[in-house]
């Protein structure tokens, strides 16, 4: 059973009146058509810290676009009357260089212009945070990855440009759970003074010498559950919806002594046995670069598997490929590749491109002998009829020129085109044949095999013998002169060519 991890769980722990601050936090690890986030949802582990010190806390993991545009609609309506605000995001980010949006866990082959459907803004969401200047940080956890993706758009974060108050930490996305709680949740923590003895957190926008989130430890009295609730009934039956290995693992973190944790320990172990999770997370863990995948694609495509495209990129279209090929050569069907299957498609393809050069080299011989067969039958035989039938079929065969040379010698005998009939002189003056006219017309016959000199724009005696020759070759009257058919015949043929 293959499940698609775009499930979102979502915990709203209601904290005493007294608390006016709020706090979303968004892992995103596992998407469905990009790299696997390592520790992307470690984010959430802040959760816990940040309700103890007072804050409303959201969570969502590995969020959908919708869901992200919908969690952080909900944030922005519900924290109005908020003190303080705290939103950490950790996954995969893309920008264009100007500005930069968080990728919801079904993008797929992201582009520009298709950002307000996968992904949401970065600027917007700092839009929301800007409303409580000097009490709003957010925290990005980013790969350090660059790579491009439609050619506008790239991989990562850009410069960010934080409006008036907003406090911005960039770190690693293994790190934003202990910038969260170290430095945000921390008792009179000054946070300009955590990212100053951290390597690993840079600070952009509001980045005063002292800014403390958390002045005190003044604890918050607990609310009391309601004893003939069970709390975690609703859990179970999000989870249940959900039917994650993320919904059943959070439920289990969250109510291990539930009497449903038994039942849920249980399902997660079914999904994190599946094969194709099991080999998508070994494909993963490969971490391919798009120069493999493209290669990986042109020996899919070379043995016949269309991928739809050789981009470097493993959309749907590439794993149809995959799995046929899978299914050809006796592996199991999960559109993912590890190690050895590289290996054995990348040797298939070697000796598929052998068979090519060999059948290519066959082909090529195959070509010679039935030029040189067809030469005995007529241009071998020494008479005009023959050498015209052969470079009717031959133009650039072996014997080519040797049967122009000899169509050009009885034309030179004769006097060929050096004589000037007054007839077709005055045919090939009536077409105004200009220098630029006149070079196309040398260049056509060059590129046909009838050597008329130099391509200067001037019919002189190599010129008239090769418009003979082609007017000959083409059974045309051959008188070295230009008329109107001749001329349409010249620049038909370019085309056609």
């Amino acid at each position: 059973m293959r499940h698609l991890i775009n499930a979102v769980t979502l915990a709203i722990i209601a904290t005493p009146v007294v608390a006016d601050d709020a706090a979303l936090l968004i892992g995103a690890e596992r998407y469905e058509n990009l790299s696997r986030i390592a520790s992307g949802a470690d984010t959430l582990g802040a959760a816990d810290t940040l309700r103890g010190a007072g804050y409303n806390v959201e969570v969502a993991t590995n969020p959908s676009a919708s869901d992200l545009r919908q969690i952080l609609t909900d944030f922005a309506v519900n924290t109005e009357e908020a003190d303080r605000l705290v939103v950490g995001l950790s996954g995969h980010f893309a920008n264009d260089q100007d500005r930069n949006w968080f990728l919801g866990t079904d993008a797929e082959d992201p582009a520009l212009f298709d950002m307000g459907s996968t992904a949401v803004s970065l600027e917007s969401i700092m839009a929301v945070m800007a409303q409580k200047p000097g009490q709003a940080v957010l925290v990005l956890g980013a790969t350090d990855d660059d790579d491009e993706y439609d050619g506008f758009l790239s991989e990562g974060l850009t410069r960010i440009d934080p409006p008036q108050g907003v406090t911005v930490l960039i770190t690693q996305p293994r790190y934003v759970d202990d910038a969260l709680v170290d430095a945000i949740a921390a008792p009179e923590m000054n946070v300009m003074e955590y990212v100053s003895d951290n390597r690993r957190v840079a600070a952009y926008g509001y980045t005063p010498a002292t800014l403390i989130m958390q002045p005190d430890a003044v604890p918050l009295p607990r609310a009391t559950p309601l004893p003939s609730i069970d709390a975690s009934q609703t859990a179970w039956n999000n989870a249940q919806d959900a039917d994650s290995a993320d919904s059943y693992r959070d439920f289990v973190l969250r109510y291990p002594d539930s009497q449903f944790a038994q039942e849920a320990a249980r399902r997660l172990d079914v999904i994190e046995n599946d094969p194709v999770r099991i080999a998508r997370l070994a494909e993963e863990d490969l971490e391919l670069t798009r120069t493999q995948r493209r290669s990986i694609q042109q020996h899919l495509t070379l043995l016949n598997f269309d991928t739809r495209g050789v981009d470097g990129i493993f959309g749907p279209g590439t794993r149809t490929a995959i799995r046929n090929w899978q299914q050809v050569n006796g592996y199991a069907q999960t559109s993912f590749l590890d190690a050895e299957q590289i290996n054995r498609l990348d040797a298939q393809a070697s000796s598929r491109e052998a068979e090519i050069e060999t059948e290519e080299e066959q082909a090529r011989e195959d070509a010679l002998r039935q030029d040189r067969a067809y030469w005995e039958q007529t241009g071998a035989r020494g008479d005009q009829a023959g050498y015209r039938a052969y470079l009717s079929r031959f133009p650039y065969g072996i014997y080519a020129e040797e049967a122009k040379r000899n169509l050009i010698e009885p034309l030179e005998r004769d006097g060929g085109p050096l004589r000037r009939g007054s007839d077709e002189g005055s045919i090939e003056d009536e077409l105004n044949i200009n220098p630029m006219l006149a070079r196309v017309i040398e260049t056509r016959l060059s590129q046909q095999g009838f050597n008329p000199g130099s391509v200067d724009g001037q019919f002189d005696n190599d010129t008239r013998r090769a418009i003979q020759l082609y007017q000959d070759s083409n059974s045309l009257p051959a008188t070295g002169f230009v008329n109107e058919v001749t001329l349409a015949r010249l620049l038909a043929d370019a085309i056609l060519r």
